[in-house]
């Protein structure tokens, strides 16, 4: 899987992933690394699944390109499918919620890929 990030001007980046898992990994450890660089007093770092979703719309594109071994090709999908593979991905990380809010009541409680910092 590859996922390409392009911003205004010039500025772009390409990624290769063995898996999708990997990919949204990546992507949200780019949100986190830019918030440590942001915040860099801040001991522990919280964010919303809708300020990860603003990072990305904030690129002019982003892009996951899915390798198709059948067709030996690969198949692109939008920000939109992004985000969906992020909030199973990243969900899938955490055990159910208590609240009994259902399944967006453990957005806030998801563990970064950064140490302390809490998604």
């Amino acid at each position: 899987m590859l996922i390409a990030r392009y911003n205004l001007g010039a500025d772009y980046s390409i990624s290769d992933f063995n898996t999708v898992g990997e990919a949204m990994d990546h992507i949200a450890t780019l949100y986190e690394q830019r918030l440590q660089k942001e915040n860099p007093r801040l001991n522990q770092l919280q964010y919303r699944a809708e300020d990860l979703f603003r990072f990305i719309d904030g690129h002019r594109e982003f892009v996951a390109l899915v390798f198709l071994p059948a067709s030996q090709s690969y198949k692109p999908h939008d920000k939109e499918w992004i985000k969906e593979k992020l909030l199973t991905h990243l969900g899938r990380q955490q055990p159910a919620p208590s609240s009994g809010r259902g399944p967006a009541s453990n957005r806030s409680n998801i563990q970064s890929r950064l140490g302390n910092q809490r998604f």
